[in-house]
């Protein structure tokens, strides 16, 4: 038995085990109460039996046809409804689970085309300008670029400023002490000096990066708009004891930016789960997930394929693609099957052209769940108009 067929013979186990304790109550509220808390009971199994993953793509393969089922009547009628119902709460159940612990993330970072989803296709070139959503231009001695677990590491960092420094209100240092294991802890990763010295190069790396953001604002109201030369951090102090070479203890301490902190404060920002992340298995879905949620009062975000492919570091300084047309397309096309698996997403599309990248479009639509998390920014304005230094 395949992993969908699985699913659905425990939806129908369910769904026959909730019809049996809900039919034989004649009273209504009684028979109310009782049908909601079969469904909680059961939906809750579901979660703890099914792989996020099978359970989502279950929803995604299936789930329409069997609403189009129970609407068209017949003997299976109440099953139909039981299943629908223990399946969607079960969605929601995980949903939610994603959305218990987000990280406000900084909109000017996301938007701007820092993080590679191609790190193994990197030209090593010492600087380029980047064009995406927000253009960036990069400086780093050794031509490296940061990913997508640099991105997380610096939402980490940002959720951690927010609950050690300000914890809600408008003040608050640029400093702020930390722990490897509290950085691992937002992340949803296990403790181990591994994963110690992963964070640590990933660190240093958000440090040595010198990124010129081209369209930086402090705030989505903002009367203008600036151009910010800068670090994503501004310094890092590791503390050793006196006399070792090399054996730095686990608890250091970061500054950000002061662009980033007064940005923090205006609270230009969206709300992201780190939780979320560690179920994508791939860099451009964890990136697309990332800058989709930028985007957080929009049902549906469309983007051209161009701004995407340059967005994510697949094309050059000629803003050519570094691999064929098709390969950036169908690893775009995973990644939004990918983001349907985890339930971000409830379906996506192309449009317009049928070759290129140019006036090509992809649309997102969300999961309406991830529309009523506890988002922090206010509403977007027109989109500012690129600026091209470089």
């Amino acid at each position: 038995m395949d992993a969908l067929h699985e699913v659905d013979s425990k939806l129908n186990s369910m769904a026959e085990e909730f019809i049996g304790k809900t039919q034989r109550h004649a009273d209504p509220l009684k028979a109310a109460s009782i049908h909601q808390e079969a469904i909680e009971q059961l939906s809750a199994q579901l979660v703890q039996q099914v792989s996020v993953k099978n359970l989502f793509m279950y929803a995604n393969q299936w789930g329409e046809t069997l609403k189009t089922r129970q609407m068209e009547g017949g003997k299976d009628q109440t099953l139909l409804r039981a299943k629908n119902d223990i399946l969607e709460r079960a969605l929601r159940v995980k949903s939610v689970d994603y959305l218990r612990e987000v990280v406000p993330f900084n909109t000017n970072i996301a938007q701007h085309a820092l993080f590679s989803a191609n790190p193994r296709g990197s030209s090593k070139q010492v600087t380029s300008t980047v064009y995406g959503v927000r253009n960036v231009y990069i400086k780093h001695t050794t031509g490296e670029v940061l990913t997508t677990y640099e991105a997380r590491v610096m939402g980490a960092i940002q959720s951690l400023w927010f609950k050690k420094n300000i914890n809600g209100s408008a003040n608050g240092s640029a400093s702020v002490e930390l722990k490897y294991a509290d950085i691992l802890t937002e992340m949803g990763l296990s403790d181990g000096s591994a994963n110690y010295k992963r964070i640590q190069e990933a660190l240093m790396r958000l440090m040595n990066i010198e990124v010129t953001l081209t369209q930086y604002q402090r705030s989505k109201n903002a009367e203008y708009e600036e151009i910010a030369l800068t670090r994503l951090i501004d310094q890092i102090v590791f503390r050793r004891k006196i006399g070792t070479s090399n054996h730095y203890q686990y608890k250091f301490e970061i500054r950000l930016p002061e662009w980033l902190v007064e940005a923090n404060r205006e609270g230009n920002l969206f709300d992201v789960s780190l939780i979320l992340m560690n179920d994508l298995k791939s860099y451009l879905s964890q990136g697309l997930y990332w800058l989709v949620s930028s985007y957080p009062e929009e049902p549906s975000v469309t983007l051209e394929l161009s701004t995407l492919a340059g967005h994510f570091h697949f094309l050059d300084d000629d803003r050519e693609p570094i691999m064929p047309v098709f390969k950036i397309v169908e690893r775009i096309k995973q990644a939004c099957e990918e983001l349907q698996t985890v339930g971000f997403i409830d379906q996506f599309e192309f449009s317009g052209k049928k070759q290129g990248l140019l006036e090509r479009y992809l649309t997102v639509t969300k999961n309406p769940v991830f529309l009523n998390g506890p988002v922090r920014s206010v509403k977007d304005q027109e989109e500012p108009l690129q600026l091209d230094l470089f």
